[in-house]
């Protein structure tokens, strides 16, 4: 009897020690990760600069090795201000992680397409569309969007009213929607100044958004040529608290709530 019992606390002994084996797995470990898709165009003079949000796919290559996790591929989806997250994606392992459409909306990329991925991580992938842009300054630099002005300056370099008057577009960074448009009023003879009509915010929430200034091409078409930002404020978005479940159990008028959940 006595030798039954060393037999069993020394299988337990085993089956403690060695996690892997007796079912264990993993210490806690656990599968999925974040990523977010993004457009950056080239700034003339060096560098990139942020343009708008994009979809993102990706795809698992191989486990880099104990990998836990059963999605092995994601996507196309777009995300917003936030990452988005891919529960149960593999890890750790190498995946290739693309921004985009290659060659039809980007024609490179900031970082590799494959890497490797760890639990938890956020995982960016940054795409280089076409196109050299010009740094430009906005006066004024800031918004209150209750009592917006009649209008406002870009500084910069590359303007052109041969073909019409430069366009200018307000475009949420997070999203790539254009919010509010509106076209030169005047513009310098050198090409390094406009002054435009303050486009519609009457929907727009606080925060930053990029400007978009574009020439007018003698097809009609448009040439992005600079690009500025503007801080919006005074009409913050306000989250509504979910409404009260109500008791749990199983009222005569609605579903069942689980009790378990309520405390």
């Amino acid at each position: 009897m006595n030798r039954q019992k060393l037999v069993v606390f020394g299988a337990v002994f085993l089956c403690v020690s060695v996690i892997a084996g007796c079912g264990g797995g993993g210490g806690g470990q656990q599968s999925g990760f974040n990523v977010q898709g993004q457009r950056h165009v080239q700034v003339a003079g060096g560098g990139f600069q942020f343009f708008s949000i994009t979809s993102i796919q990706g795809n698992w290559l191989f486990d880099n090795g104990s990998a836990i996790g059963e999605t092995r591929n994601f996507g196309p989806f777009l995300c917003g201000q936030s990452s988005c997250r891919v529960d149960g994606g593999r890890v750790p392992a190498r995946w290739r992680i693309v921004a985009g459409t290659p060659g039809a909306e980007c024609i490179g990329y900031l970082e590799s397409l494959e890497r490797d991925v760890t639990a938890g991580s956020t995982q960016v992938s940054r795409c280089v569309v076409f196109g050299v842009i010009f740094p430009f300054t906005t006066a004024p630099a800031s918004v209150d969007l209750q009592a917006p002005p009649a209008t406002f300056d870009l500084t910069g370099s590359g303007l052109s009213t041969a073909y019409g008057m430069p366009q200018v577009e307000y475009v949420d960074q997070y999203t790539g929607a254009v919010i509010g448009s509106t076209t030169a009023t005047a513009v310098n003879a050198d090409g390094t100044w406009l002054q435009a009509t303050m486009p519609d915010l009457s929907s727009v929430y606080s925060g930053t958004y990029n400007i978009l200034i574009s020439n007018v091409r003698d097809d009609g078409s448009r040439e992005y040529i600079g690009t500025s930002t503007v801080d919006c404020y005074g009409r913050d978005v306000t989250f509504e608290p979910p409404p009260d479940p109500g008791p749990c159990g199983c009222p005569p008028d609605g579903p069942c709530m689980p009790c378990e959940n309520y405390y």
